[in-house]
């Protein structure tokens, strides 16, 4: 157990419970902060000194970081794919408890909790504002259904307009990052290039030469976790030919791997090979925009928008709202035949 100070200024306090589990404790920054983690830390001292209890609850109601474990636990048991908490539960750890663990739930308001998301995160994309905001809400949602707190502090809250990203990624420009590639991020661009699932952690990565290939007919039996449905991509003769010889070296099982192992992500790798000392681009790519590319090349090959939902697991309605940009040669000839006035 020991007083520490962390790097933000926080102070906190590292101690083991009855059942031996550690725990952490902030107690916020300056003079204050120091003298109540000193104090705490006395208390808990003599409170183990004397065979007494360790008084874990703190006065007046759940404090954030718990609930937020109890949430955790909860998410935990409903099936679903977990490996995205492992990044929260960092995250919540290093920027949200230590701002917000000071007094509990019910005296938090939605300016607490919305300056410590300007503090850390003014400069960064609507979207990701949006994102840890709303894990935020969805805990204090669980914990006021649930009967743990009295009120969602957030529960006025709305998301922030995001702007879409636009792709500019070409098949050519493609090709010189394919280029520049070492070899397990040219592969993965490929297998990419003719799986056009979401490029991430649930979709692609998790595809495996057992379970999910068939080269008897030619296809990848793929799941589209944000639609929640399955669907059986035809592949190329080549590509499953392709396949077919990786899977003999293959050690891990996986169609993506580094080293014998699975791979979860290709980011990093594909900032090098588009940056500077690779393909040299002039603008950002990331594995999404390969999906974004397939799906504009399929819709400018006439190939029919049910399919191309079908395989990219999104819906027609979404393909004519992202994608559709009427020909050069249309627009041209509607403004030709539109009358003066």
């Amino acid at each position: 157990m020991s007083v520490r100070l962390r790097k933000d200024g926080y102070w906190l306090v590292d101690f083991r419970d009855e059942e031996g589990k550690k725990k952490s404790r902030s107690f916020g920054k300056g003079r204050e902060g120091k003298k109540k983690a000193t104090d705490f830390d006395l208390k808990v001292k003599l409170l183990k000194n004397n065979g007494q209890p360790i008084p874990i609850a703190r006065p007046g109601g759940m404090y954030l970081d718990e609930l937020c474990q109890l949430w955790i636990n909860y998410k935990k048991t409903q099936g679903r794919k977990t490996g995205w908490l492992k990044d929260w539960i960092s995250l919540f750890n290093n920027r949200f408890a230590p701002e917000l663990t000071d007094k509990p739930c019910d005296l938090l308001t939605q300016s607490d909790i919305t300056n410590v998301i300007a503090k850390y995160y003014s400069d960064s994309a609507q979207s990701t504002r949006n994102r840890y905001t709303g894990y935020l809400s969805a805990i204090f949602e669980y914990g006021y259904e649930h009967g743990h707190i009295k009120k969602n502090p957030l529960k006025l809250w709305k998301k922030g307009k995001e702007e879409s990203r636009q792709s500019q990624l070409t098949i050519k420009d493609l090709q010189k990052i394919k280029d520049h590639a070492p070899d397990h991020l040219a592969w993965a661009i490929e297998v990419a290039w003719n799986i056009p699932v979401r490029p991430g952690k649930a979709d692609l990565f998790p595809l495996r030469f057992d379970n999910n290939v068939d080269f008897y007919m030619g296809t990848v039996k793929v799941y589209h976790t944000k639609v929640k449905r399955w669907a059986k991509i035809q592949c190329s003769k080549k590509f499953m030919k392709k396949l077919y010889i990786a899977s003999q070296t293959n050690e891990s099982g996986y169609l993506i791997e580094y080293k014998g192992e699975p791979v979860k992500d290709v980011g990093t790798a594909l900032d090098r090979a588009a940056g500077p000392k690779g393909a040299d681009l002039p603008y950002s790519v990331c594995m999404t925009d390969i999906r974004h590319l397939w799906i504009t090349t399929m819709y400018n090959k006439k190939i029919e928008p049910s399919t191309i939902a079908y395989m990219a697991g999104t819906s027609v309605r979404m393909i004519h709202k992202n994608y559709y940009e009427p020909h050069s040669a249309e627009r041209a000839k509607a403004a030709k035949v539109l009358p003066e006035i």
